[in-house]
C-alpha cells in the first residue's frame, strides 16, 4: 500500500473557478458581458489566479470600464511565470494598448483636505498620492471642502496624455455673532438698523398719490373737451333724429370718446389717489421703531428675612 502512487487530489475551489469561468466565456459568445463579469468575478474571489482577473480586465473593456479594465489586465499581465498568462499575452497586451487609448492622467493640486470630484463622482481628497487615470475627454473637475467656497471648471483630459489642475479655495466668510453683554443693534450705543424704516412706503405712496391726481386732472380735461364738441354739435347740427352730415357724425363720436376718457381717467385717479394716501398713511414712523428704554432699581427688603432684595421698573 505504501508503495502504490499517490494521485494528486484537485482543489474544489479551483475546479468552481474553473466552471464559472467557462460559464463566463458562453455568455460572452452569446453578447452577455454583465452577466459574464460577474461570474469572472466570484471566479476571482474563489481562486485569484492570474487567468480569473484576465477574463475580468477583457470583459470589463467590453462594458467600457476602461479605468477598471486597465487595472486588472496590468495585474494579469504582471504574472510572468503564469502559463495561461504566457500562452495569451499577446491577445491581453492588444486589449491593454485598446484600454489604453480611451484613458488619461489627470493631477490636481489645491486645497489640503479638498474633495476632488470629476463629473459628480468622488475620486479622492487632496493631496494625493499618485494622478488619478480618468477616461478621456469633455471633464467636469469640482473641488470643494467644508467652509471654503466650491470651484468648478470644465477641462479636456487628452488621451494618453496628461492634464493638469491647480485649485486653490477661498474660505467663507465668518458670520459675526454679538457678543454676549456688548451692544445689540437698535439699541443705545449701536447703530440704527434703520434711520426711517416707513420712508420707502411713504414714497411710493406720495408717487400713486401724484399719478391719481394726474389721471384725475386728465379727465377734468376730457370734461372740458368733449363740452367744447357738445357746444359745436349743438349750434352746427341738426338735432338726433335728423339726418347728420359727416362732419357732424365726427363731433357725435369724438364727443362719446371724451367722455370715455374722461371717465376711466378720473376713476383710475380716484383710485390710485386713495391707495397713494393709505400707504403715506400706514408707514411707520421712527418712534414706532424706537425701542423702550426700561430703567430697574434694586435695593434690600425691609420686609420678611434672608437678606432678600426687592427691586422695581420704570418705562
Amino acid at each position: 500500500m505504501c508503495a502504490a502512487p499517490r494521485t494528486a487530489l484537485a482543489d474544489p475551489d479551483q475546479v468552481e473557478a474553473d466552471g464559472l469561468i467557462a460559464k463566463g466565456i458562453e455568455l460572452r459568445e452569446h453578447g452577455k458581458d454583465d452577466e459574464a463579469l460577474a461570474l469572472f468575478k466570484r471566479a476571482l474571489a474563489k481562486s485569484p489566479s492570474p487567468r480569473a482577473r484576465a477574463q475580468v480586465g477583457v470583459a470589463e473593456q467590453a462594458l467600457g470600464l476602461w479605468v477598471a479594465a486597465e487595472a486588472d489586465l496590468m495585474l494579469a499581465l504582471g504574472a510572468v511565470d503564469d502559463a495561461w498568462i504566457a500562452k495569451n499575452r499577446g491577445a491581453l497586451e492588444g486589449a491593454l494598448a485598446t484600454v489604453r487609448r480611451r484613458l488619461g492622467t489627470l493631477e490636481v493640486r489645491g486645497t489640503e483636505g479638498a474633495d476632488v470630484m470629476l463629473d459628480g463622482v468622488l475620486l479622492g481628497v487632496l493631496p494625493v498620492a499618485a494622478p488619478f487615470r480618468v477616461e478621456a475627454g469633455r471633464r467636469t473637475l469640482e473641488i470643494r471642502k467644508e467652509g471654503f467656497h466650491p470651484t468648478t471648471r470644465s477641462l479636456e483630459i487628452p488621451a494618453g496624455g496628461v492634464a493638469r489642475e491647480t485649485v486653490t479655495l477661498v474660505q467663507l466668510e465668518a458670520v459675526k455673532v454679538p457678543v454676549a453683554g456688548g451692544p445689540v443693534p437698535g439699541s443705545a450705543g449701536a447703530p440704527p438698523t434703520s434711520a426711517d424704516p416707513g420712508r420707502g412706503q411713504r414714497v411710493l405712496g406720495w408717487v400713486f398719490t401724484g399719478a391719481g391726481a394726474a389721471l384725475m386732472a386728465t379727465g377734468g380735461i376730457g370734461f372740458l373737451v368733449r363740452k367744447g364738441y357738445v357746444d359745436d354739435y349743438n349750434i352746427r347740427c341738426p338735432g338726433v333724429g335728423a339726418d347728420q352730415s359727416p362732419e357732424c357724425v365726427d363731433k357725435a363720436e369724438s364727443s362719446k370718446t371724451w367722455l370715455t376718457i374722461s371717465i376711466v381717467t378720473l376713476v383710475g385717479g380716484g383710485i390710485f389717489a386713495v391707495g397713494g394716501l393709505t400707504l403715506v398713511a400706514t408707514a411707520p414712523s421712527r418712534e414706532a421703531r424706537a425701542p423702550a428704554k426700561v430703567r430697574f432699581a434694586c435695593a434690600p427688603s425691609v420686609f420678611g428675612g434672608g437678606g432678600s432684595l426687592g427691586c422695581a421698573g420704570s418705562f
